[in-house]
């Protein structure tokens, strides 16, 4: 039956697969979400079950897919750079500096003694730390529903996110090419030389860019979604140039030209093309890479790692939460609310975590193994139900309260 349905799909004309395709981006996300599951997990899902190890609909070296795939993974770090309102940042900044302090810190700790506790290198050891330090406020908008997204406690988690999103791409950014090239002094400070002068220069530059060009385009839409879509193109290259990876760029790009957007719509209209075509496309490709047997051999024969890596992700943002919080004199329901909001591990990680996985050495070895990058794919599970779950607790509560 099943070798069947796989000959019936090889079969299918390239606009009947499109059909397919969309048709399932459109329902599986509706009903993972019916059950409280992050729509990433439907869209991941569909790409094993219906790739080249399930009923070969889409094939693992696609073009058009894999072409749709890279443009999503930079579209994805350039609405997170997007998201960051520098205004906001700034008013908060001392608060959110001392909770992002607390969380890369412990972060960092925790991945590196994890990594070490089951036999890896300091580089990939870091890179653990580096990945927990990474989160998504995907609870964002439970927070606008209960009434109480204004509150400091709030504003001071989503301050301390960019900022530890940030240090964690220049880390990640650092590592990236150590790993690849190895360690040499020269190179080192080179690349350290790249990389500062590669920051500012994005942010300043396009920054410079964006509010220039956006007033000569007038009130085109369509070319200032072009001119959007070449700022992340010339960013995420830019950031190759420079022995940097791609998302970088990107991220760096979003940051840069978010002040500088002449209108909502525009940004609506990316968010648009981007969440029906490109960003949906990464996250089934990285489906199609995903062998459910060896997700399930890695749960089996490394439970413990697996366990290791979502505990000492929720203890250390539980952690971080609790001492920042009671540094920055926040009541009991502010702090397990911070806590809960920097839980989930979704896009940015996932993204982060592929390009690590993808990236060998001379001698063929990843800076994370399979075993790791699956253990990421249940962190994301796990973490996305439990930060959901917990800030609609504590949300409501603070409501109350307020009231």
């Amino acid at each position: 039956m099943i070798d069947y349905i796989q000959q019936a799909f090889e079969g299918l004309s390239p606009l009947v697969r499109f059909a397919l395709a969309f048709a399932l981006v459109l329902l599986a996300p509706r009903i993972f979400e019916r059950f409280r599951l992050p729509g990433v997990l439907a869209l991941i899902a569909i790409g094993v079950a219906f790739g080249p190890r399930g009923l070969h609909l889409f094939r693992e070296n696609g073009e058009v897919l894999m072409i749709f795939a890279i443009l999503g993974k930079l579209l994805l770090l350039f609405f997170s750079g997007l998201d960051i309102e520098i205004e906001d940042l700034k008013r908060n900044i001392r608060k959110s500096m001392l909770l992002a302090g607390f969380l890369f810190s412990l972060h960092l700790i925790g991945g590196i003694v994890l990594g070490y506790v089951f036999g890896y290198g300091f580089l990939t050891s870091l890179m653990i730390g580096i990945l927990f330090s990474s989160h998504s406020v995907i609870a964002y908008p439970i927070m606008i529903n209960a009434g109480v997204a204004k509150r400091e406690a709030v504003a001071v988690t989503v301050g301390a996110t960019a900022i530890t999103d940030i240090t964690s791409l220049v880390m990640f950014a650092i590592c990236l090419p150590i790993h690849t090239t190895g360690f040499v002094w020269s190179a080192f400070f080179i690349q350290l030389i790249f990389i500062v002068a590669f920051i500012p220069g994005v942010i300043i530059s396009f920054r410079w860019l964006g509010n220039n060009v956006f007033k000569r385009l007038g009130d085109d839409p369509a070319q200032q979604l072009i001119f959007l879509l070449l700022v992340v193109i010339v960013a995420a290259q830019g950031a190759e140039l420079v022995n940097m990876d791609s998302i970088v760029g990107a991220f760096l790009a979003g940051l840069a030209v978010s002040s500088t957007l002449p209108n909502k719509g525009i940004r609506g209209q990316l968010e648009t093309l981007g969440n029906t075509l490109f960003i949906p496309a990464f996250f089934i490709s990285l489906g199609v890479l995903i062998d459910p047997k060896t997700v399930l051999q890695t749960v089996r024969e490394h439970f413990g790692l697996v366990v290791g890596v979502s505990g000492t992700l929720v203890v250390t943002k539980i952690l971080a939460a609790q001492w920042a919080g009671t540094w920055l004199k926040f009541d009991g329901i502010s702090k397990k609310l911070i806590g809960s909001l920097t839980i989930p591990q979704v896009s940015s990680t996932l993204a982060v975590a592929l390009v690590a996985y993808e990236s060998m050495n001379a001698a063929g070895e990843r800076l994370i193994d399979s075993a790791l990058l699956n253990s990421i794919l249940v962190l994301m599970v796990v973490t996305s139900l439990l930060g959901t779950i917990l800030a609609q607790r504590f949300a409501t509560k603070m409501a109350a309260v307020e009231l």
